[in-house]
């Protein structure tokens, strides 16, 4: 998977975020869909960023044909959160140049964004993202990532749900 070249043009697109891109939700969508399908990933009865992320890195974890876009207040949670999952390569990307790198260099398959930065730089942010091919560089470093993700067990291994960490269980 890490040696998948070519950029994430026509994939399906798992997009997540939280209550603080509610507003501009729709515009995201709309702005997305000229990369691809949109799905959005969040949980209706529950908006928050890790329920998004986690709903976004499953449904991308182990898939070249889809790309995931996360978006919060800062875009950090949703980039830690998504880090935690095997095969995830997420990046929080403030600049177009953030974007270009983290495609071109790191192979990321999941962008995480920070609704405060505003949907005009956002929207060059995921421009850039999306329009960047993989050129294959640093294929050593990219493997040795994914011998840590294996020897330090992330990811799902039972494939049993995980409880939510903020609902509370009866």
């Amino acid at each position: 998977m890490i040696r998948q070249l070519g950029t994430h043009l026509g994939k399906r697109i798992a997009f997540g975020f939280d209550r603080y891109l509610l507003p501009e939700a729709d515009e995201y969508i709309s702005f997305l869909g000229q990369y691809g399908e949109v799905v959005s990933e969040v949980d209706p009865e529950y908006l928050h960023y890790l329920s998004s992320a986690q709903r976004v890195c499953e449904r991308v974890q182990g898939r070249v044909d889809r790309v995931g876009v996360l978006c919060c207040g800062t875009g950090m949670g949703m980039s830690i959160a998504a880090n935690k999952f095997r095969g995830i390569y997420a990046g929080r990307c403030m600049t177009a140049e953030d974007a270009q790198l983290a495609r071109a260099i790191n192979n990321a398959n999941v962008l995480c964004l920070a609704s405060s930065s505003g949907f005009a730089r956002n929207a060059e942010v995921i421009d850039s993202f999306m329009k960047t091919p993989f050129e294959g560089r640093k294929l050593e470093q990219l493997a040795y990532i994914a011998e840590l993700e294996l020897e330090q067990g992330l990811g799902p291994q039972s494939g049993r749900a995980l409880p939510h960490p903020l609902r509370k269980t009866a």
